[in-house]
């Protein structure tokens, strides 16, 4: 079974591309996978998946 993240700038201050990358990078640390990513009225946004861990 899959589990997705929604992200997007407002969530985090992103003053800089480095900055979303490292973001994304943390995310993946994690097992985190971007599905897609855009940019929608100037705010950077990406979708995520990972499996998700059993409980």
């Amino acid at each position: 079974m899959k589990e997705y993240k929604f992200i997007h700038q407002k969530l985090v201050p992103i003053k800089k591309d480095t900055d979303f990358e490292e973001l994304l990078n943390s995310y993946a640390k994690m097992g985190w996978e971007v599905v897609n990513a855009f940019v929608h009225r100037g705010i950077v946004k990406a979708v995520l998946v990972r499996d998700k861990k059993e409980e």
